[in-house]
C-alpha cells in the first residue's frame, strides 16, 4: 500500500511541474520543448514529438525528443501516405490518450514504407504510437504530441496514460491562451509600425512622466534637440515659460486619468531656437487606459506637430489618389515643401511655362483652385504618411 502511495504522489507531482510548464509554455514558446521533455519522462524517456499548425503562424512547429532532425518535419508526411491516417481520427484522441492502432491497428506497419523508411532508421519498434490531439474550441486542429516505443520496449501502461490525461484540459487551455498572448502581441506589433509611419511625434507617458512608448516622428524631434527634449522629469520645452504650461498640461492629464475633475486635451506652442516654426503639442489623457494601473500604463499621451517637416509615401501616391502624371506629381511634392512655383519649375529642370500648365491640370484634377488650397489639401492628406 505505501509503495502504491509513493508511485501515485510521485506521478501527481511530475504531472504539477508539468503543469506549470504547460501554462509558461502558453507565454514563451521556448518552454514547449520542455513540455515535450516532461511527456518523454511521463513515457519512460520514450522519443516524442510535439508538432503544431497554429493558424496565423508559421506552419510546422516541432519540438522533439529522441527524433532525428531530418525526421521531425516528415513524421505526418509519411504516416499519410501509407496508412489511412485521417484527421477525423483525431477526434478519437481529443479528450484522452490514446493507442493509434485503436483506429489503423489492422495494417501490417512492420511491412509498410513508414517503418522501413521513418521508424526503423531511428531504432523505432515496429508498433504503433500512442498521443493526444490538441484542438481548438471551434474543433479545429492544432497539433498534438507522439510517443513512439523503441525496439525491445516495454508496451506503455494504464498508469503512464493516466499520468498523461492529467495533462489533457490544460493543454487546450494553454494553446488558447498562447493564441490569445501573440495574438495581441501582433496586434500591437501591427499598431506600432502603423503609428511610426505618422509623421507627428507620438509619446506615451506613465504616471511617473517616463516615456513608455514613442514613435519614429517623436524621435527625430528628440533629436533635433531644436526646444523639446527629454529630460529626468521627462518631456521638457527648453523655453522657462512655454515649460511652465507644458507641465501643467502633463500634471493635468495625469489627474484626469487619476480619477480628478474632467480635463480634455490642452494646446502649447513650443519654440525652436533654429527659428524654424513652433511646435505645436497636445497633451490628453488617456481616459480608456485600466482602471487600476500599474507605473508602466500609458496614462497620458502628447502629440507633437513639426509645420517644417514634410514626408511624402512618393510621388505614385499622389498619382493614384488624384491621377495626376509623374510630372504633375512631382510638381505638388516639391511645391508641398514649401518652395515657391519658380523654384520648383527650376527644381524640375522645366520652364515657369511648363510648370503653370502642370499646375493647372493639377488644380482641375483636385478640385482645387489655388496653390495655398492645393497644399492644404496634399499636407493633411495621407500623403504624408510613410510607405514603410
Amino acid at each position: 500500500m505505501a509503495c502504491v502511495r509513493h508511485r501515485l504522489r510521485t506521478m501527481y507531482e511530475r504531472a504539477l511541474r508539468q503543469i506549470d510548464r504547460i501554462y509558461a509554455a502558453a507565454v514563451d514558446p521556448d518552454v514547449w520543448q520542455d513540455v515535450a521533455e516532461g511527456v518523454s519522462e511521463i513515457f519512460a524517456e520514450a522519443p516524442t514529438l510535439l508538432s503544431f499548425a497554429i493558424p496565423g503562424e508559421s506552419a510546422g512547429t516541432h519540438y522533439a525528443v529522441g527524433i532525428d532532425e531530418p525526421y521531425r518535419s516528415t513524421h505526418i508526411e509519411h504516416l499519410f501516405k501509407d496508412t489511412p491516417w485521417s484527421t477525423r481520427y483525431m477526434k478519437q484522441f481529443v479528450d484522452r490518450w490514446g493507442h493509434l492502432g485503436e483506429v489503423i491497428g489492422h495494417i501490417d506497419l512492420e511491412k509498410s514504407e513508414f517503418y522501413t523508411d521513418w521508424l526503423k532508421p531511428q531504432g523505432l519498434a515496429a508498433a504503433w504510437s500512442v498521443g493526444h490531439a490538441i484542438v481548438s474550441d471551434e474543433q479545429a486542429p492544432m497539433g498534438g504530441f507522439t510517443v513512439f516505443p523503441r525496439e525491445g520496449s516495454l508496451p506503455f501502461t494504464r498508469e503512464q496514460f493516466a499520468e498523461a490525461d492529467l495533462l489533457v484540459p490544460h493543454l487546450r487551455r494553454a494553446v488558447q491562451v498562447h493564441l490569445t498572448v501573440h495574438g495581441a502581441q501582433r496586434v500591437r506589433l501591427a499598431l506600432a509600425e502603423a503609428i511610426d509611419r505618422l509623421p507627428t511625434g507620438l509619446l506615451l507617458l506613465d504616471s511617473k512622466r517616463s516615456v513608455v512608448v514613442q514613435n519614429r516622428g517623436a524621435e527625430r524631434i528628440i533629436a533635433a534637440n531644436d526646444g523639446f527634449r527629454i529630460d529626468r522629469h521627462g518631456p521638457s520645452a527648453d523655453d522657462a515659460r512655454e515649460n511652465a504650461t507644458f507641465q501643467k498640461l502633463i500634471a493635468d492629464a495625469i489627474d484626469a486619468r487619476a480619477g480628478q475633475e474632467f480635463r480634455a486635451a490642452g494646446f502649447v506652442s513650443i519654440s525652436r531656437p533654429s527659428g524654424q516654426r513652433s511646435y505645436a503639442v497636445m497633451v490628453t489623457p488617456l481616459l480608456a487606459a485600466p482602471g487600476k494601473s500599474v507605473m508602466s500604463d500609458a496614462v497620458v499621451a502628447i502629440f507633437v506637430a513639426d509645420p517644417s517637416a514634410r514626408f511624402f509615401a512618393g510621388p505614385e501616391a499622389l498619382t493614384e489618389l488624384y491621377q495626376l502624371t509623374h510630372s504633375e506629381a512631382e510638381l505638388v511634392r516639391l511645391l508641398a515643401t514649401g518652395l515657391s512655383l519658380e523654384e520648383a519649375a527650376d527644381k524640375r529642370g522645366v520652364s515657369l511655362n511648363t510648370a503653370r500648365s502642370h499646375l493647372k491640370h493639377v488644380f482641375a484634377k483636385t478640385d482645387t483652385s489655388r496653390q495655398g488650397e492645393l497644399v492644404r489639401l496634399i499636407v493633411s492628406g495621407i500623403g504624408q504618411i510613410r510607405e514603410g
